[in-house]
């Protein structure tokens, strides 16, 4: 049975309401924990755990901490090299020395944050393709 198969219109809508609220949620929670990172002192932890890489360091010279908007912009781009250490690493990036730096609890902070985020998105996108197709 494949996925075309499946008739979504026949949820009674409080179901579908709480599955569109827990999806939003989701992403909610995914955003609000980068910007409590960009917003308090972990921040410059993080900045000073991955003071060796040329990434972070390129990053904060253009986006600068001024603003918490630019703040998360970095942590945006930490969060990548916290979940996919290998790739900034192979691409120059990221130093595996700093990888090793960070504190756990940051790295568990940011990967959290990024898989709500994603998750949370790509609910909200397949919900919408699926209300835009009259599936839902």
């Amino acid at each position: 049975m494949g996925l075309s198969m499946i008739d979504f219109t026949i949820l009674p809508a409080g179901i579908k309401i709480v599955i569109g609220l827990v999806v939003f949620s989701l992403s909610v929670i995914g955003v609000g924990i980068g910007l409590h990172i960009a917003g308090t002192r972990h921040f410059g932890i993080l900045c000073s755990a991955f003071s060796n890489s040329q990434g972070v360091q390129e990053d904060l010279k253009y986006w600068s901490t001024i603003s918490l908007r630019t703040r998360a912009m970095v942590v945006n781009r930490i969060t990548l090299a916290v979940v996919w250490p290998s790739l900034g690493i192979r691409q120059g990036w990221l130093n595996s020395g700093d990888y090793l730096r960070c504190p756990t609890y940051l790295k568990r902070r940011l990967t959290l944050s990024f898989w709500c985020t994603s998750i949370g998105w790509a609910g909200i996108v397949v919900g919408g393709t699926l209300i835009r197709f009259g599936r839902l």
